[in-house]
């Protein structure tokens, strides 16, 4: 099947953003985007990532099962795609990159159903929503409220890693690893997602919720110190503060193993401080997240962007562990 150089361009571009393949590495699927025809026989509505099953006509009348790797739910569901597009028995044209590692795998971009409607399948671009946008400025709600993660995200990172770092990296299985056993992830990681974020005003505590894999963060304020003799954790401590309308959140006392979704190490030195400065429209947020761990980075790592008010809601994860 001939692909347009329009559409190659539009299909290489879905697997730019790193932070949407948080579960295997695009390093593992081959440059070369090919289309399969064949019969759905399974569908896997499930977090981290959905997946299809069709049968593929082969030689001598053989068929051979393929496995389709898309997105999350939630970044489905943000494209417009959801389980009833599907029909078990149909026939569907699949294009994507071939996995380098695994037999028979394929990481879809589009999905061609009978009708000939195209299904985006890792979409890199688009500012959606999945309800109405608020009115923030009549709302007054300050920074309490769900917050998106915009398309493309527009994020800037600053990651000076050690060569020891690199060389943990590249020991970490991504065939093997805690996401896809859908074991819940610390920080920093857990905070640079691309699902919905919630603050939550507690009166002395702040509670920052996350959809994947339904976490929360507490953030003590009023002066807070790390208790003595506290266990460290995935999280940490995080204690914060009000800063010219700005939140700074510093989080300690964190066992949580990796820096990122791709296994890179991180030690229990680590130290996080968070800015989030709110819009004067109260729509926006800008974040800059500073990461310094020196087993890690020769010098303190960066990452900045923004999250947006679209009137999301923070969904169930209801992870289940993924099998070929």
């Amino acid at each position: 099947m001939k692909i347009s150089p329009y559409r190659i361009a539009v299909l290489l571009a879905a697997y730019l953003p790193l932070g949407a393949l948080g579960h295997h590495s695009v390093a593992y699927f081959s440059d070369e985007v090919r289309s399969i025809q064949g019969v759905l026989t399974e569908i896997r509505w499930q977090n981290p990532h959905v997946a299809l099953k069709i049968e593929v006509p082969g030689e001598a009348g053989r068929k051979a099962e393929w496995l389709l790797e898309a997105n999350s739910i939630y970044n489905l569901q943000r494209s417009g795609v959801t389980a009833d597009r599907f029909t078990l028995g149909e026939v569907l044209r699949v294009t994507g990159r071939m996995s380098v590692r695994q037999e028979n795998v394929i990481l879809t971009s589009e999905i061609e159903l009978p009708s000939g409607e195209l299904l985006v399948m890792r979409d890199a671009s688009g500012d959606f929503g999945l309800g109405t946008r608020p009115d923030t400025v009549a709302e007054n709600r300050g920074i309490f409220r769900v917050w998106s993660v915009p398309r493309p995200s527009g994020r800037q990172t600053h990651f000076p890693f050690r060569q020891s770092a690199l060389a943990g990296r590249a020991a970490f299985d991504m065939l093997d690893n805690f996401a896809l056993r859908c074991e819940p992830e610390g920080m920093p990681r857990i905070m640079l997602n691309p699902h919905p974020f919630e603050f939550v005003d507690n009166g002395d505590t702040i509670v920052l919720r996350t959809e994947l894999y339904d976490i929360e963060r507490t953030i003590h304020l009023d002066g807070a110190v790390l208790p003595a003799n506290r266990a460290s954790s995935h999280l940490g401590y995080s204690v914060g503060r009000w800063e010219d309308g700005d939140l700074i959140i510093e989080t300690t006392n964190i066992d949580w193993p990796y820096f990122d979704r791709l296994g890179t190490p991180q030690s229990e030195r680590v130290n996080i401080v968070e800015r989030y400065s709110l819009s004067e429209d109260q729509s926006v947020i800008d974040y800059f997240i500073t990461v310094t761990d020196p087993e890690t980075f020769t010098e303190p790592a960066t990452v900045s962007g923004q999250w947006l008010a679209l009137g999301e809601s923070i969904l169930s994860y209801d992870c289940q562990p993924y099998i070929n």
